[in-house]
């Protein structure tokens, strides 16, 4: 007999439950788009109180871990890498010590993502508020 749920679905069938973005702290710090270490250089200049750099959308998935590590330097554990839908890369730029990633994996990538404890509340599935450059 299969087991079946009040949807008349049976387990097989049912879509995994979507899980939900979490962070180990409220990301309060204004987060700026950049894409150069240039504009890194630029906006610890301008903005010198603490922030979150964030990559633009999916490059993550075009130019890579390397490429972002290169981009923070030293501030990697206060960015942010848009991986796409890569569940892969987020966990490589997890280990690598970036501060968070946005993964738009499948739910069961996902849920395999958010398995390693020690990095679940780095994982966002959607891109946090932007802050807009300063003037």
């Amino acid at each position: 007999m299969t087991d079946t749920h009040p949807t008349g679905l049976s387990l097989q069938e049912r879509p995994e439950p979507l899980i939900r973005s979490s962070t180990s702290q409220p990301l309060t710090k204004p987060v700026f788009v950049i894409s150069r270490q240039a504009d890194m250089t630029n906006l610890k200049t301008r903005h010198p109180l603490p922030f979150l750099a964030m990559s633009p959308m999916g490059a993550g998935n075009s130019f890579g871990v390397p490429w972002w590590l290169q981009v923070v330097e030293e501030e990697r554990s206060a960015s942010i890498l848009d991986c796409g839908a890569s569940a892969a890369l987020a966990r490589l730029a997890l280990l690598a010590g970036i501060g968070w990633v946005v993964c738009r994996a499948s739910p069961g990538q996902l849920k395999a993502l958010y398995s390693d404890e020690l990095h679940r509340e780095r994982i966002l599935t959607e891109v946090p508020q932007i802050t807009p450059w300063p003037r």
